[in-house]
């Protein structure tokens, strides 16, 4: 069939952009840091000579310059076949089976390229002949000997890697064969095209173009590509199998995918994912807003009781945009009836009706600081409440303190009197994120000490405040709370101070009704 000149400056023009793309990929291939990059790069430029060769054919009128190009393009396929070996061995992760079958390989290559040198005095290897191509002389090969036994070896060796690729594909795992059978089919497609080239005597071979496009392809699988259908697998796999409750959710709140034992938390079908977070949220009563929290929920109580530990976690794409989230939730009920075993076998306050000092001290052993918060309450000149009104009207004021604070603050958050009018609360799951929030808390236990329509005088609270993450361990954390609390009354009493913060102004604070006039 017929090539314009226009087409032949086509596809001369291709060629050239061939040249360039193999060019920058073999450069950022060798500067790859993962260790398939060098064989990448060198697979690279085993390409460009024969590619080059074939635009040298294309392009050429002249019988010496087109003869050059089917050099230049022959013995650049030698090259390409050795690189494309090295290639397969390193990425299939293979090694020769031994040294004399590798020296073989490379004596072979080694007889090709000698038996072209000697091309220009026996003529064994090819010719050429010269036809008009639309009014364009083109210099059409003339194969030998020599020539077929060059198709013979690169061919043997191009089915030879086609085998190795097929065999590891059918013998790796599913979840992992997806990156060999990329490369598989893109050589099988190569391969076919060559064929075409050589059986149908097309008078302008154009057959370096698929090899071009194959390096680009084996660039882009080998250091580009993430299988994303391959993640997919392996994601839903590991997900399958996490004892946890799995949701994720898209940027609008959407479920998308659960797993499945967060279909069976639940109670829905594997098309029933929409469905999803309103049945979590009235399961567990969720109430959180943002794109980062975890909360403890406990449903019933006794030998009914459930708990679990929710954990919200924010998605994010390559520009910090919000693309979606995911839920985690954990059954936590064997931990928690341990743990409320061990509280009811330790004793309480008697009075307040809170941990006491033994409680408080399991408690805190069992505390992961790295996720905790530590609050000392203390209340405003608690002695002047006692000389003033006596220790009854002392003690009712303890009872309101300990049940305003367990009120206030979560029912996964732990509230002790460790010693006189001097409380700890201690908050898991909890860090600076939610330092405006334990402020609040802190300030509506104030306003509900002020209230007096219970006939109770009028007292506050000072507090300091201690996030485990900033302490080495329990003995740390409660002398930072304690050196916030200080500050505390230092500046005013009637409020609250978070560790690390001194210098910056704490939280509301304001006169104690007690304070001396």
């Amino acid at each position: 069939m017929g090539v314009s000149q226009t087409m032949r400056i086509g596809f001369s023009l291709l060629f050239t952009i061939l040249i360039g793309s193999l060019v920058a990929c073999a450069f950022m291939a060798y500067r790859s840091h993962k260790s398939i990059g060098r064989s990448v790069a060198l697979l690279m430029c085993a390409l460009i000579p024969p590619v080059i060769g074939n635009l040298v054919i294309i392009v050429s009128t002249n019988e010496l310059l087109s003869t050059f190009g089917y050099y230049v393009y022959f013995l650049g396929m030698d090259l390409v076949m050795f690189a494309l070996v090295h290639f397969t061995a390193e990425y299939c992760a293979i090694e020769w089976p031994n040294k004399v079958l590798r020296n073989l390989f490379y004596a072979v290559l080694a007889i090709d390229v000698f038996q072209y040198l000697l091309n220009p005095f026996f003529g064994q290897a090819f010719g050429t002949e010269a036809v008009m191509v639309e009014g364009l002389s083109y210099y059409r090969l003339l194969p030998y000997i020599g020539q077929t036994f060059h198709r013979l070896l690169d061919y043997s060796i191009f089915i030879g890697v086609l085998i190795v690729f097929l065999v590891k594909a059918i013998r790796t795992p599913r979840i992992t064969a997806e990156r060999y059978w990329l490369i598989l089919v893109s050589m099988a497609a190569i391969g076919l095209w060559q064929t075409f080239y050589i059986f149908s005597r097309t008078p302008v071979d154009r057959s370096m173009i698929g090899y071009g496009v194959f390096g680009l392809l084996v660039y882009y699988f080998a250091l580009r590509y993430r299988a994303m259908r391959l993640l997919d697998r392996m994601l839903a796999t590991v997900a399958s199998q996490m004892p946890e409750a799995l949701y994720f959710f898209d940027s609008t709140g959407q479920c998308i995918w659960a797993n499945n034992q967060g279909r069976e938390l639940v109670h829905i079908g594997e098309e029933e994912f929409d469905r999803a977070p309103t049945l979590l949220r009235q399961m567990l009563s969720l109430t959180e807003e943002g794109d980062e929290w975890s909360t403890v929920r406990s449903i019933g109580t006794g030998d009914a009781l459930k708990s679990y530990i929710v954990e919200k976690h924010a998605i994010t794409d390559e520009k910090g945009r919000l693309a979606g989230y995911f839920v985690i939730v954990r059954d936590n009920t064997n931990e928690e009836r341990k743990l409320r075993r061990e509280m009811e076998n330790a004793a309480h306050d008697s009075l307040t009706k809170v941990y006491n000092r033994a409680g408080y001290e399991v408690l805190l052993s069992r505390m992961d600081l790295s996720t905790s918060c530590m609050i000392l309450l203390d209340i405003d000149f608690f002695k002047t409440v006692n000389d003033t009104y006596g220790h009854e009207m002392g003690d009712k004021i303890l009872q309101k303190v300990a049940n305003i604070a367990l009120d206030r603050f979560r029912s996964d958050d732990r509230v002790s009197r460790i010693g006189g009018d001097e409380f700890v609360v201690l908050m898991t799951h909890s860090g600076q994120r939610q330092s405006e929030l334990i402020g609040l808390r802190i300030q509506q236990i104030n306003e509900g000490l002020a209230d007096t329509s219970d006939g109770l005088p009028a007292v506050s609270i000072s507090a300091g405040v201690a996030y485990g993450q900033d302490a080495g361990d329990s003995t740390e954390l409660f002398n930072h709370a304690d050196e916030a609390l200080y500050e505390t009354k230092r500046n005013g009493r009637n409020g609250y101070t978070i560790y690390g913060e001194q210098n910056a102004i704490p939280g509301q604070r304001g006169q104690s009704p007690l304070a001396p006039k």
